[in-house]
């Protein structure tokens, strides 16, 4: 009898053994677990979405992760991150993903002496002209581009509509700007190389308090500013045309890591680029900027609305 149940005790082991071994092998649940490295998911990949350190590109950060975790992709925010130097160089590192970024700035930061300027070129020639861990998806119509303005009187006294109309002004006028203004091609440079402008310049700050309280005092008739900023229309600014294209096109555009890159981010990001409009860049910042709306809820509506979540 002894004999007998060290036999079967024996067999049972082994049995006990064989169904371990085929679940080891065929990953099943024999204990309760559950093997999620064996699914193949790819989205369980954190993607980390950031941003510049201005308002624009902070809420066009939020939508982006917004959309993204709607699809079921993990998402973390480093938003508000600063410079330009300073978030590239966190998604060239790795430690930032994903970010909104404006396809002309973004082609003169990694190629300075490029002469593309309208959209279409620019963006061909961004493609081109970043690292190799990195690319962009669809550019959006939307833009963000740097315009001067003037305000109606100067306009009506100067009969100003474009930068062209500058080079025939005996007065000498003033532009206010960013102290970077007075070296860049961009800039008074290329003002006087272009168009024959011959100005007088006043550092102070790119659409900023300093540029705008200038203007309202007459101290500068000529002020740098951002086409989407709301303060243009609430002042009645008029933007001077650009033929010739001192400004390069910014065009709204998602930069990724080649590593993070999915159908399912590359489908989600694309179809929000194509609804993105320079008008609905102008209601997202005036509902952060002047209503004082949350951030997070702005981004939510505007998913909403557009039907992309």
């Amino acid at each position: 009898m002894l004999d007998i149940h060290l036999a079967l005790g024996r067999w049972v082991r082994l049995a006990v053994a064989a169904v371990a071994m085929v679940c080891l092998t065929a990953s099943c649940g024999l204990f309760g677990g559950d093997d999620s490295s064996s699914s193949g998911d790819s989205t369980t990949k954190t993607v980390t979405v950031g941003s510049a350190n201005f308002t624009e590109a902070i809420v066009l950060g939020e939508i982006y992760a917004q959309l993204l975790e709607s699809k079921g992709i993990t998402v973390s925010r480093k938003l508000n991150i600063g410079a330009r130097e300073v978030y590239l160089g966190a998604i060239e590192d790795g430690s930032v993903d994903l970010l909104p970024e404006y396809t002309g700035n973004l082609l003169a930061y990694y190629e300075p002496d490029t002469k593309a300027t309208a959209k279409g070129e620019v963006y061909s020639a961004l493609k081109t002209a970043l690292p190799s861990s990195l690319e962009v998806l669809d550019q959006a119509p939307g833009a963000d581009n740097d315009v001067l303005v003037v305000t109606k009187q100067t306009a009506a006294k100067y009969n100003l509509h474009s930068l062209s109309d500058l080079a025939g002004i005996s007065d000498t006028l003033t532009v206010g700007a960013g102290p970077e203004f007075r070296a860049r091609t961009t800039g008074l440079v290329g003002l006087q190389t272009l168009y024959g402008a011959d100005l007088d310049f006043k550092p102070l700050d790119a659409g900023g308090p300093l540029t705008l309280k200038a203007m309202q005092d007459g101290d500068v008739q000529i002020g740098e500013f951002f086409s989407t900023q709301p303060v243009i229309k609430d002042e009645g600014f008029v933007i001077l045309d650009d033929p010739k294209h001192l400004s390069p096109a910014n065009n709204i555009v998602p930069l990724i890591r080649k590593d993070a890159v999915t159908p399912a981010i590359t489908d989600a990001l694309n179809k929000m680029s194509a609804s993105l409009t320079s008008e609905d860049l102008v209601g997202l910042i005036t509902k952060i900027d002047v209503d004082k709306q949350n951030v997070s809820d702005v981004a939510k509506q505007y998913l909403t609305d557009k039907g992309l979540i």
